[in-house]
């Protein structure tokens, strides 16, 4: 375990006091009882017996069940506070994780499959969540805390009998050492394998149509297979590792009883030796022997769960948005690119020198071949990646000295896929939105864009659940329901991402419908697929080879017989 992460380990959750209150009392009621029981069994067999001493075998044995009972106590009470300090930590972990994957930047999402994080969310998390306050707990406060103890009573037990047994499981230490350090390694490869599996089944239900139509099953179940093989093999090593060892420790155990029946019978033969101390030594023995087993217990849980939480860890340190801005924006009036370059990963440019310059109200349209870096100069507008080099200004400002938030309340966003969530059809187009938007708005606004019409024969109407799987709704029909958020926001600048080109001409023309509502009065930028949508745009800019090649209308651009003349001509045809 690395020391940087211990630290980070401790502070991750805010049980730490408690968890540390929680093993003081294991330490101290374990010394309290390990040191009590040998001394009073030994006066009970080695004097209050012998001498037929009745009341002196009576108090013992009522002072020894009172520690018992104390004993009980303290385990109950302070289970009861591990589990109540676990389910914290779980609910903690996981509010840190929702609250990381939000405020992550979009580059740290995209290297993610929606899988893996749903891995480490759900079943990771619950495991880091043991790790502090479970394993670690049970490793120092218990069964080292118990060993140590049990060995000093042995010393003084008989210290030549004490010596043996001490060594004996000192060797099964050395044994475990290396044994710890292969099982992390495998722990390690379990849970990568488990998130790429997690991943995978993933990707196999969101493209399940695509799966049946290219007929990929039997590969599909293939790749699963050999993951779920990759796994049984870890899990049968590790456990063939652990067997190992619990079959070596237990010979070990088996030596350290025959040696105090050996030289404690000698002993007891030449009248040094005592019957009880004989019998407390075996007792303790079997005592370090069942602490010893636990403790490889939780070590390899531990690793289990250590690995987990590296995972996490990870995860809620994901590189944060940056947001230093501190102005309020009331409206956007205006927008400029100057010499804008992105790269997603400091080394291919995606976007060179980008420059141009629009004011309210405004149509751009932003054409250019698949790939041309289209989708992701829009992105850079609500700051979604933040730029290489250059500047964006709004209203003359560079549009990072505005609060995030102030940002992106001023932007509507319409994309490509329609983005529908298990809810009504009313929360859905509210979702976003202003809460004080009345149901005859968002139904006012459903009749201008030509969607009320189907709302009304749904079995619930407006108070119909949808998802973005189901079929009460078209795909053009979800793609309206987008818009209708969109123009509720009543944002100052709209963005339409290639929102046509899925549908078809009756739902292009009311997406046109709803487009002429929604770009009303506004900055919009629509990336388009069909150049007959975009023919009226103020402004229509060309991309190509990552740079702006053409900007113009559509009559300026059609007179120069240049890329966009081509473009158009090549989709006329």
């Amino acid at each position: 375990m690395k020391k940087k992460y211990i630290k980070e380990m401790f502070d991750f959750t805010k049980n730490k006091k408690e968890t540390i209150i929680i093993g003081i009392l294991l330490i101290v009621q374990i010394v309290i009882y390990a040191l009590s029981y040998p001394f009073i069994m030994q006066e009970i067999i080695d004097k209050a017996i012998p001498e037929e001493n009745i009341g002196l075998v009576i108090k013992l044995s009522i002072l020894l069940i009172g520690i018992v009972i104390i004993r009980f106590l303290v385990d109950r009470y302070t289970e009861i506070k591990r589990k109540k300090c676990y389910y914290n930590n779980n609910v903690e972990i996981k509010n840190k994780l929702f609250k990381s994957i939000q405020n992550a930047k979009m580059s740290e999402l995209d290297k993610i499959q929606a899988g893996n994080v749903f891995e480490i969310v759900s079943e990771q998390a619950w495991e880091a969540s043991h790790l502090f306050v479970w394993n670690l707990l049970g490793i120092i406060s218990v069964r080292l805390t118990s060993t140590i103890v049990i060995s000093i009573i042995l010393l003084i037990l008989n210290i030549k009998l004490g010596i043996i047994i001490i060594l004996i499981f000192s060797v099964s230490y050395i044994i475990l050492t290396p044994i710890y350090f292969k099982t992390m390694k495998i722990y390690k490869k379990l849970h990568k394998i488990m998130i790429d599996l997690q991943g995978n089944i993933n990707e196999y239900i969101e493209s399940y149509s695509t799966t049946k139509t290219l007929k990929l099953e039997e590969t599909n179940l293939s790749q699963i297979n050999n993951k779920l093989t990759e796994y049984k093999k870890e899990v049968l090593k590790s456990n063939k590792i652990i067997e190992m060892h619990n079959g070596l420790f237990s010979l070990l155990s088996f030596g350290a009883v025959i040696s105090i029946i050996i030289v404690g019978g000698n002993e007891l033969s030449m009248g040094i030796g005592m019957a009880a101390t004989i019998m407390l030594m075996v007792d303790y023995t079997d005592d370090i022997n069942r602490h010893m087993q636990e403790l490889l217990e939780h070590v390899h849980n531990f690793n289990n769960r250590y690995n987990c939480f590296l995972n996490v860890l990870n995860m809620e340190k994901m590189e944060k948005e940056q947001d230093k801005g501190l102005k309020k924006l009331d409206n956007i009036e205006n927008l400029e690119f100057k010499d804008v370059t992105l790269s997603y990963d400091n080394k291919n440019v995606i976007l060179d020198k980008i420059s141009f310059k629009v004011d309210k109200p405004v149509q751009v349209a932003i054409v250019g071949k698949s790939g041309a870096g289209k989708t992701s100069l829009v992105n850079l507008i609500p700051r979604f990646y933040d730029i290489s080099d250059g500047n964006i200004f709004i209203n003359g400002e560079n549009y990072t000295e505005y609060k995030l938030e102030e940002l992106r309340n001023k932007i509507a966003y319409v994309f490509q896929e329609p983005v529908i969530f298990e809810k009504t059809i009313m929360e859905n187009i509210k979702f976003g939105n202003r809460e004080n938007i009345s149901e005859e708005q968002i139904k006012e606004v459903c009749i201008k864009i030509g969607l009320d019409s189907k709302i009304r024969q749904l079995p619930n109407e407006y108070d119909t659940v949808i998802n973005s799987k189901t079929d009460l709704l078209s795909y053009g029909e979800k793609q309206l329901l987008s818009f209708a958020r969109a123009i509720l926001k009543d944002a100052d600048l709209i963005i339409l991402d290639e929102v046509t080109s899925n549908l078809d001409l009756e739902f292009e023309n009311a997406i046109t419908k709803a487009t002429k509502e929604i770009l009303n009065n506004k900055i919009s930028f629509v990336i388009a697929h069909r150049l007959n949508t975009i023919k009226n745009a103020d402004l229509i800019l060309f991309i190509d080879n990552k740079k702006i090649v053409e900007i113009g209308t559509h009559e300026e651009l059609i007179k120069k017989h240049g890329y966009y003349f081509n473009l158009y001509m090549s989709k006329e045809q």
